[in-house]
């Protein structure tokens, strides 16, 4: 072979291997990786005490927003349990008895002191009984100012009793689902709503193994969200340590940081890893 027609080989063979090289580096460089938009939480919304569900203020696929009503247990007998521990504790006549007659015990008192003193118009027994009278008025006193403080507290558990009749959205989000329809009866505890929490949203996607190392907890990253190719900033919130043994996939999630109002749970989206 010629000089010149082994240089021209030469040159041939290493453009080959440049232009291989530069596709296998391209490639390592940009994997487009696919998955999902969902909520970070799936919420589970319960009534603490039993009873029938008397009203449901939402329907499936209503956005909420923290504090809204979304559903109610029959109220009838607990509002009436609430109006009597109210009257209770808010009369006062045993109170101002009470008062009066320590008032009135007192003002005896010192009347037979005075007297006592003076000239000893009354005996050394009928004084004590004066003091002892105070004593028994003031005691009865502090019974009724007991007494009322339980009327108190017993009116606020009512109250807390008939609040815990009311399910309310304790984050805003999309109702999912309704577990319990109105009309149906729901035990303490038992699930009767679903709640997409859209205070924290995140794309989660299914990893090759071999890719998971270019990804680490707290890494920041961008996500492209949706039809329109949005992009997002996310960090990455979770790398599973287990490898699928069907897929030989690894779970990924990546928390999205301010996403627009416009990106909504169960839209596709990507992200690059280079």
């Amino acid at each position: 072979m010629k000089p010149q027609n082994a240089q021209t080989c030469a040159r041939l063979i290493l453009l080959h291997v440049l232009a291989v090289g530069g596709v296998l580096m391209g490639e390592a460089q940009a994997e487009v990786i696919r998955g999902v938009t969902r909520c970070a939480a799936d919420l589970q919304l319960s009534f603490a005490l039993p009873g029938r569900i008397a009203q449901t203020l939402v329907r499936e696929g209503s956005f909420v927003k923290k504090g809204t009503v979304l559903m109610q247990l029959d109220r009838s007998a607990e509002e009436i349990d609430v109006a009597r521990r109210r009257v209770q504790w808010q009369g006062q006549a045993d109170l101002m008895i009470a008062q009066a007659r320590m008032e009135t015990a007192q003002k005896q008192l010192e009347a037979a002191r005075l007297i006592f003193n003076e000239n000893r118009g009354i005996s050394q027994e009928e004084l004590q009984n004066r003091e002892l009278a105070v004593r028994s008025t003031l005691g009865e006193l502090e019974r009724v100012r007991t007494l009322k403080e339980t009327e108190r507290l017993d009116y606020l558990v009512a109250t807390e009793n008939l609040e815990r009749r009311t399910l309310t959205a304790n984050t805003q989000g999309i109702v999912t689902r309704l577990i319990k329809q109105t009309g149906e009866s729901a035990q303490a505890y038992e699930a009767v709503l679903r709640l997409c929490d859209l205070s924290r949203i995140e794309f989660m996607a299914h990893v090759p193994a071999e890719l998971v190392g270019r990804l680490r907890e707290g890494q920041s990253i961008q996500v492209t969200v949706g039809p329109t190719s949005l992009n997002v900033n996310g960090k990455v919130s979770f790398v599973s340590p287990v490898i699928d043994p069907a897929s030989g996939l690894r779970e990924v999630k990546v928390y999205l940081i301010q996403p627009p109002a416009s990106v909504r749970p169960g839209v596709s989206a990507s992200l690059e890893l280079k």
